[in-house]
């Protein structure tokens, strides 16, 4: 849509009146609505993301996930922070582990899993 309206020739003002009168409230705001006109007006043809640079994170990786796993099988009553200091990395990653991984949450002061496997039953978790 943003491309298409860019091609009309209107100005941004304009353009983005336009956008929200077809979204309404799922209209992106102006500001970004501002800078996809910048990138569009600058040449830009792709929506997607930019390739990111930097290596990926060493922390992630299957070595850490089931360590995170064996700390957390050994006392799930840890915190986040204690699990990343004693497997030795980042709390942010230690958090992304547990939710994005393991799909798993906090409850009642224990890490469990938000869906029961057989396996995980098997294992008295």
């Amino acid at each position: 849509m943003h491309q298409t309206l860019f091609q009309i020739g209107k100005n941004f003002y304009r353009d983005f009146q336009m956008l929200q009168q077809a979204y309404g409230e799922d209209c992106l705001s102006r500001t970004q609505c501002h800078e996809w006109y910048q990138h569009l007006k600058s040449g830009r043809t792709s929506i997607e993301d930019d390739p990111k640079s930097g290596r990926p994170s060493a922390s992630l990786d299957d070595y850490h996930m089931e360590k995170v796993l064996a700390v957390i099988h050994q006392n799930c009553c840890l915190s986040v922070h204690e699990v990343a200091e004693e497997v030795g990395i980042c709390k942010s990653s230690c958090h992304l582990i547990f939710t994005e991984k393991w799909k798993m949450r906090r409850v009642a002061a224990k890490f469990v899993p938000r869906l029961l496997t057989r396996h995980l039953l098997s294992m008295n978790f």
